[in-house]
């Protein structure tokens, strides 16, 4: 079974335009170094708006279809609560995590609903409640880089709640084009685990190519995982050393610790999902691994942290 552990729905009006665009210029950056262009944002929206099924799919179809191509089974999906630093969207959070466990519904036994909040909500529990209660979401993803540290109290009452119904939290982990020094919490996350030894807790990109060893050293704790979602250029660019960083995440921590992941859409303009889930499970590489070793990564590390069957 192969599982992506990391990808988002998109639907019209779910982020703000100048938001989009600021990340646009970091993905269009990591594409002209990969391929040696120089295209625009503009080009770099164009390509995005062409990708076929749609990215702005809300109820997952293009996703399922592109899913089926790639030859991956399920997938965990999730929004990004940027509200704090972008302003409201026109479509609200708590309707946009909706969205998404709807979709979950709609496509039975392929999608794994995260609900995405930041903790500083006034309502956060509320919305917490409501996601897993009602809807029946299967965990929760905070975004450290709209201004928050992961092991602030504030985020204690969602870690307690978590162990309550026995799911799993992926906090971001990675580069992002707002509060650099938000962005690459690995210590903080790792401090999270540590404290809430019951609460599987993933570290969402796995720190990206800038922090991708402190990674492998903080999912050496029990209780904490990681996927490399976002790892895509870091593949096309080095990919002996991305392999290498494979090889050494898996020696360290065990495959049961590392999950394949994408992050669509984004990534996926750089490498489609079918060509990312090729260079994983057929590596071209003299590093070794194992049938067994690769299973577990592609999607046995996330239907364990994930209670899927």
């Amino acid at each position: 079974m192969i599982i992506d552990a990391h990808m988002h729905l998109s639907g019209t009006g779910w982020v703000r335009g100048k938001y989009l665009r600021f990340v646009w210029k970091m993905y269009i950056t990591e594409y002209n170094r990969v391929h040696k262009t120089n295209k625009t944002i503009d080009d770099f929206k164009d390509m995005l708006t062409a990708m076929r099924p749609s990215v702005v799919d809300p109820e997952g179809d293009g996703v399922i279809e592109l899913l089926d191509k790639a030859g991956v089974d399920k997938a965990v999906i999730f929004p990004v609560d940027w509200e704090a630093i972008t302003g409201p969207p026109n479509v609200p959070y708590r309707d946009q995590n909706k969205a998404h466990a709807d979709a979950a519904k709609k496509h039975k036994g392929r999608f794994i609903p995260i609900c995405a909040l930041d903790p500083r909500r006034g309502n956060a529990m509320d919305l917490a409640k409501e996601a897993i209660e009602d809807w029946e979401m299967r965990g929760f993803y905070f975004m450290p880089a709209t201004g928050f540290k992961p092991d602030d109290p504030v985020c204690y009452p969602i870690y307690e709640k978590c162990i309550d119904w026995g799911v799993p939290m992926i906090i971001h982990c990675g580069k992002e084009i707002a509060h650099w020094d938000y962005n690459h919490p690995t210590q903080r996350i790792a401090n999270v685990a540590l404290m809430y030894p019951e609460l599987k807790v993933v570290l969402g990109h796995a720190g990206t190519r800038i922090y991708r060893n402190e990674a492998i050293e903080a999912c050496i704790i029990p209780n904490l995982y990681m996927d490399f979602s976002e790892y895509q250029g870091f593949w096309r660019l080095q990919p002996n050393y991305f392999y290498q960083w494979l090889r050494d995440a898996i020696d360290a921590c065990g495959p049961e610790k590392v999950m394949f992941g994408s992050g669509f859409p984004n990534p996926n303009v750089l490498t489609p999902e079918a060509e990312w889930v090729k260079a994983i499970q057929e590596p071209q590489t003299d590093i070794e691994f194992t049938k067994e070793e690769l299973d577990m990564v592609m999607g046995g590390s996330a239907a364990q942290v994930f209670d899927i069957s």
